[in-house]
């Protein structure tokens, strides 16, 4: 296999801070982070997709700034506007926009900037070798995925966007690109910045968000922070809100362990004939909060834990636990009324209630 060295120097500094104006439209953002990997939400419309056309260079912003790891890509003062062919960047489109007459390789070499010494790297992370000489009108949905990710590689980027790279594909397949990216990610350290309007998705690969709404910013940071910031939860109710723990499926058993604690979760399927690593999947509504367990009921996921903070929306409130001493933490949407009866404070300890039909397994 190829020494993948050359690519793992990614790290800097992502700056974009742009404004542009159209009818019906109108896109004002500003975001700095040095983080490797960046998701983007929001709903449709809200200009999640037009932020990374702009820092790809094809779309103009009508003013601002957008430079990478020290190298400015736009200066509308500086009047620089580096050509998309010469900016280093990775586009994988929601739309693929693959070459469906040419073969899987002819559309990974496509184009000036395609690098074409060894590639080996790439084609056996995301496990391409057999589709080579296959055109790609042949392939599944999922293969096609593969194919524009190492097109998007292929010239060795600064950094790679992806819009929407899940959003065609049901939930086995998109689990299995998700399990690709993070492949390539952890192999070669470049920067990433995803767009989806699954939170779930994006939280595969980073816990830094953007969470965009009408062409603003709303909120930027670790998910557990903005599921507590009242700006942001509007945007987040109601498209995406989810709790997420790693676990391990015991073998053949409906039991799962929670990683980083000594908890187990009753999930509504058998693990398969092995024990594997897993994710956790749960709503916070579906989470209900107690002084202490409950006997006589048919919820057998009683977790205890310790209130973190909470914030109340106006549509509800936002309780977060910690499993465990240094476990992770869920979230509970409670009412205001119940925040009340069970006199929840900082520190307070709880009892959190899971019907294990709510629970699903990725």
């Amino acid at each position: 296999m190829t020494d993948m060295t050359d690519m793992t120097d990614m790290t800097g500094i992502i700056e974009v801070d742009v404004a542009l104006d159209r009818p019906g439209f109108s896109l004002k953002v500003a975001f700095r982070t040095d983080e490797s990997t960046l998701g983007i939400f929001g709903p449709s419309g809200a200009g999640k997709s037009t932020i990374l056309a702009i820092m790809a260079g094809l779309v103009r912003p009508d003013r601002g700034v957008v430079r990478i790891g020290g190298r400015t890509l736009f200066d509308s003062d500086r009047k620089i506007d580096v050509p998309m062919h010469q900016r280093r960047v990775g586009m994988v489109f929601q739309d693929l926009r693959l070459f469906p007459h040419l073969t899987v390789s002819g559309n990974l070499r496509y184009g000036p900037n395609a690098r074409r010494d060894d590639q080996e790297d790439l084609i056996e992370i995301l496990q391409l070798g057999p589709l080579l000489q296959r055109t790609v009108a042949d392939l599944s949905g999922g293969e096609q995925q593969r194919v524009a990710i190492g097109r998007a590689l292929f010239i060795r980027p600064d950094i790679v966007l992806l819009d929407e790279p899940t959003g065609s594909l049901d939930g086995r397949l998109r689990a299995e690109i998700l399990e690709y990216l993070g492949r390539i990610h952890r192999a070669t350290g470049r920067p990433m910045i995803q767009v989806s309007h699954r939170v779930g998705d994006l939280l595969e690969l980073a816990e830094e968000l953007l969470v965009i709404d009408q062409g603003r910013v709303v909120g930027h940071g670790r998910y557990r922070d903005l599921l507590q910031d009242s700006k942001t939860l509007p945007t987040l109710r109601g498209r995406g809100i989810v709790n997420r723990l790693r676990g391990r499926s015991r073998q053949g058993a409906t039991t799962v362990d929670v990683a980083g604690t000594a908890m187990q979760l009753v999930t509504p399927v058998k693990a398969p004939g092995e024990a594997l690593e897993i994710m956790i999947e749960f709503d916070p509504a579906d989470v209900a909060l107690a002084r202490d367990r409950v006997v006589g009921t048919s919820i057998c996921n009683q977790i205890e834990g310790t209130v973190v903070r909470w914030t109340d929306d106006g549509a509800g409130v936002f309780v977060e636990v910690r499993l465990g001493v240094l476990g992770p933490s869920l979230v509970a949407e409670i009412g205001p009324e119940s925040l009340d009866a069970l006199e929840i404070g900082e520190g307070s300890r709880i009892v959190c209630l899971l019907k294990r039909q709510a629970i699903r397994i990725s």
